[in-house]
């Protein structure tokens, strides 16, 4: 029944206009703000930690913009997981600075392509699968029917999905030091081996692996997210060099400098990041959580 309950809301959801899906997505956004939901309270206190230079009014605009670009990613999941791949690629109507991928290439790098969970990261997996060799790491669903209907979806444009282990690791590596593409969330919490390094000011636990790769096989970082266009007719491809090239850094060093890009990135359409969740649940030992 969660299957069949799943699947008819994505095929509905998938036939619908983007404007009307983001409309629906406002609609549930203000349902969370006036509901007091739990999402609305951990965005808040995201908000309060993350941007101490706001004023309390600003604050508040900022939490009930990123609840409302919540409600249009959950809305726009039909389109990405059903609709024909095709027309879903479509919906990306620009790109900005995409020849840092070629560039790398060019000069026989591989590319790990750091997409944090912000703007449509489901719509950037699936543009970069169609038109480079991606590889990228998959948790499988606790739902068979589920897993293997997104599994499906994510491969449809040609992604490689490869297992959160010590093979996919491996094939990782592979793939980055023969110059294609690998896949990763940056601000992804490890389970283990992560280093608690600043985000936003904030003690943040955080991933080694990215920067473990690009030391190994001397990948270049390049930094993505599909920024969902204000006027609601698509989403624009957005690609960002790393600031400082982390494959010749320390490990500690690489994972603060990622830290510090993806703050960059995200600051410049912060609303369109996922503030919805406990991103600093962890804390160093003697410190104080922040919800």
């Amino acid at each position: 029944m969660k299957f069949i309950i799943f699947k008819t809301v994505l095929i509905l959801t998938s036939v619908l206009p983007l404007k009307l899906i983001h409309l629906l997505g406002r609609v549930v956004g203000k349902l969370t703000w006036l509901t007091n939901s739990r999402i609305r309270r951990i965005t808040e206190k995201n908000i309060q930690h993350c941007f101490p230079e706001l004023n309390t009014q600003q604050q508040t605009m900022l939490v009930r913009k990123i609840l409302n670009e919540t409600g249009k990613v959950i809305l726009e999941s039909g389109k990405l997981w059903h609709q024909d791949a095709e027309k879903t690629l479509n919906m990306v109507k620009g790109s900005e600075n995409e020849f840092l991928i070629r560039q790398a290439r060019e000069q026989g790098r591989g590319v790990i392509i750091a997409s944090p969970h912000y703007g449509s990261w489901e719509l950037a997996g699936l543009y970069l699968a169609k038109h480079y060799p991606m590889t990228s790491m998959y948790s499988p669903q606790q739902d068979p029917k589920i897993d293997s209907f997104i599994r499906h979806a994510r491969q449809r444009t040609g992604a490689n999905l490869i297992a959160t282990d010590i093979s996919g690791i491996r094939a990782m590596s592979k793939t980055l030091k023969q110059a294609k593409l690998v896949g990763m969330l940056p601000d992804q919490a490890p389970d283990d081996n992560g280093l608690f390094i600043p985000f936003f000011n904030i003690p943040c636990y955080t991933m080694t692996l990215l920067a473990k790769l690009a030391k190994k096989t001397n990948a270049a970082v390049i930094y993505t997210y599909a920024q969902r266009l204000e006027d609601s007719s698509g989403f624009k491809m957005v690609f960002r060099e790393s600031s400082t090239d982390l494959s010749t850094l320390d490990l500690e060093q690489a994972a603060a400098q990622m830290n510090r890009d993806v703050e960059k990135l995200i600051r410049e359409n912060p609303h369109q990041y996922q503030w919805t969740y406990k991103k600093f649940r962890q804390f160093p030992k003697g410190g104080k959580s922040i919800y």
